[in-house]
């Protein structure tokens, strides 16, 4: 488009089952990367599915990402988004939602601190080259 005001916006939850590598679309939006969302595959916090949170931070990393990001966890049946999104089952655990999402938060803060160390895993793309 050619326009600074028009950027993308990526979502761990969608890219789980869209992306073979979350590091490597993260790497390929670059620049243009203006939003991100974080969740698990299962769409609770951070920190209580399977992402691949070292090689999601260390792929913001390397770009640089210094933008807004958005937790957001869609854990209850019913209402407008549990209906909408046609959410099951009670997925709190019967946990706290303020909790669980400082919970989340900590751990999401936790991997971007390991990142910023050199504790986290690189990126998918350098990761490949290392194994070739």
């Amino acid at each position: 488009m050619g326009s600074p005001n028009l950027k993308m916006m990526l979502d761990t939850y969608h890219m789980n089952i869209e992306e073979d590598s979350l590091g490597e679309a993260i790497v390929r939006a670059g620049d243009q990367l203006g939003t991100f969302h974080i969740g698990e595959n299962n769409r609770r916090p951070p920190g209580r599915g399977h992402i691949p949170w070292d090689e999601v931070v260390a792929a913001l990393r390397a770009i640089d990402y210094d933008r807004d990001t958005v937790m957001e966890p869609i854990v209850h049946m019913g209402g407008g988004v549990g209906n909408l999104l046609a959410v099951w089952r009670d997925m709190t655990d019967d946990r706290d939602l303020d909790e669980a999402a400082r919970e989340g938060l900590e751990f999401y803060r936790g991997k971007l601190a390991a990142a910023e160390t050199g504790c986290a895993g690189p990126p998918a793309s350098e990761a490949k080259e290392g194994h070739s």
